[in-house]
């Protein structure tokens, strides 16, 4: 590569354009994103701890009867958070701070006690336990609102559209008449243990287990939500998935391999009873292998023109991608892909062999490629939500991918992968400048970390690879703190109580 000279400065003044990286460089994301938000109400990536909700259900209604405002409860919203975490760093054994620390902000918390005294790490600035206003509340706000059991005025939480049940009320009455008096100290943390722990006999796990599933408690009547209905239609899948693939490496493996695969969607009782539901999920699982594709190969690239350390030409990347692909045709390299659907017509595991059998770029492309055909085969609800329920293709979807091997078929994969790398920088050019702003000091915010001038590109810090979060861990997660999931050995299992909650085969 030809080096450059790099300019820096002028020192007398401020750049005009300031730059940050963005989360979504390509927006190929959208389609995974928006049906999971849809399939998992009240549930989100962040949201992994079921006493969280809770709290606030039980603050909730607190707030409401004392008439909070906005202040206070943000005030004693921070101070409960400061208590749970500092609660849950004492060791039992010996009475000091290095406990587990598992709830949130516990590290922080730990971290923070070397300099300040636990009353001022409720106090919003630096040094605080967070550095969000709102503390963790910030998380979980949407899924908790979403749920019902709490809702907001102007910011100050208030009694949702779920009553708080009196076990509830009770469980945390006492803990945010200490809360609502004063901070925490630490001599108060040892008290306050019992909180940091989900116990199948702790007295807000059956009436939030209830809600979770939309299942009836305690012989009361409840009107349960489209929302509702949708969410215990996810666990129930999920449930089933766990009793037919038990011994998978995850929630999300177990998923897969029981949803995104084979003919259970057909076959098992369950399964075909969700119905749509099941079909929109194996949809959203199938895109998903092409989402994470795009995310690599837009990490890998980004990569390479990291280590460059100076700025380099498009030719540069072609150069790097024909490298690492073969000269044989497309047409030619699908003939070596696993077939992306077993003889009966399933969705077969395509994408996952091939990772196994080829480099990483090269698997890469093969998955947008196996994505491809998989849009030209899949029908109904399957299809729809594989397409992400768009009424017209969008650059780089399965769509847009299926033109580009038609006109690259008897091509060799390295023009075909040449090609991706063009798309791909016109995309996040694209994308970068729709979320171009300019801030309250009248500068222009450009959210990106690849960068374009005079035809050569740079790059100061590199791209996160990981694909997007499908929410099934914490689901999984929630599901074992509320009694729903058990490991037996190496194995996770249903619950006797989730059978009969779920209705599930036994």
């Amino acid at each position: 590569m030809i080096s450059a000279p790099i300019l820096e400065g002028p020192a007398w003044c401020a750049p005009g354009l300031d730059t940050k990286g963005s989360r979504f460089p390509l927006r190929v994301e959208a389609p995974v994103m928006n049906l999971v938000d849809a399939l998992v109400p009240g549930v989100s990536t962040m949201t992994s701890n079921s006493r969280y909700y809770s709290l606030y259900w039980a603050l909730a209604d607190y707030a409401h009867d004392q008439d909070f405002d906005t202040l206070t409860c943000r005030t004693v919203l921070r101070r409960a958070e400061v208590a749970l975490a500092l609660a849950s760093l004492v060791d039992t054994g010996t009475g000091g701070l290095d406990g587990p620390g598992d709830m949130h902000g516990a590290d922080t918390v730990r971290t923070r006690l070397l300099t300040r005294s636990a009353e001022c790490l409720a106090d919003v600035g630096e040094g605080s336990y967070s550095p969000r206003v709102w503390g963790f509340w910030s998380q979980y706000k949407g899924p908790v609102v979403t749920l019902g059991i709490a809702s907001t005025d102007r910011e100050a939480l208030r009694r949702g559209p779920r009553a708080t049940p009196d076990s509830v009320k009770a469980m945390f009455r006492p803990f945010l008449d200490l809360v609502a008096d004063r901070p925490v100290t630490v001599d108060d943390a040892a008290d306050l243990i019992d909180l940091t722990r989900v116990l199948p006999d702790s007295a807000d796990v059956a009436p939030l287990r209830a809600v979770m599933t939309a299942t009836e408690s305690g012989g009361t009547q409840t009107v349960w939500t489209a929302n509702d209905r949708t969410r215990r239609s996810t666990f129930r899948i999920l449930a089933r998935a766990v009793q037919l693939q038990p011994s998978g490496k995850g929630w999300t493996d177990r998923f897969f391999n029981a949803v995104a695969y084979g003919s259970a969607l057909d076959g098992d009782p369950v399964l075909a009873m969700e119905g749509k539901r099941a079909q929109t999920w194996r949809g959203l699982l199938l895109r998903h292998h092409s989402v994470g594709a795009w995310r690599r190969l837009w990490s890998a690239l980004v990569d390479q023109v990291v280590a460059a350390g100076v700025p380099v030409a498009r030719q540069d990347l072609h150069e790097w991608i024909r490298g690492s692909t073969t000269d044989d045709t497309v047409e030619m390299f699908l003939r070596g892909c696993p077939d992306p659907f077993d003889a009966h017509g399933h969705p077969a595991p395509a994408e996952v062999r091939l990772r196994e059998l080829r480099e990483p770029i090269e698997a890469d492309l093969g998955v947008l490629l196996l994505g491809s055909l998989r849009d030209d085969q899949l029908t109904g609800v399957t299809q729809q939500a594989f397409r992400g329920h768009a009424g017209r293709g969008r650059y780089l979807d399965p769509r847009w991918v299926a033109h580009q091997r038609r006109e690259h078929l008897h091509r060799p994969l390295s023009d075909f992968a040449c090609t991706l790398v063009d798309d791909m920088l016109a995309q996040s050019h694209r994308v970068a400048l729709l979320k171009m702003h300019i801030d309250g000091n009248g500068r222009m915010k450009l959210p990106t970390k690849l960068h374009e001038r005079n035809g050569r590109y740079f790059a100061d810090n590199r791209e996160g690879s990981g694909n997007v979060g499908l929410r099934l861990e914490q689901l999984g997660g929630l599901g074992t703190q509320l009694g729903l999931f058990d490991t037996a050995g190496e194995r996770v299992v249903t619950t006797e109580r989730a059978a009969t909650l779920l209705e599930l085969p036994r």
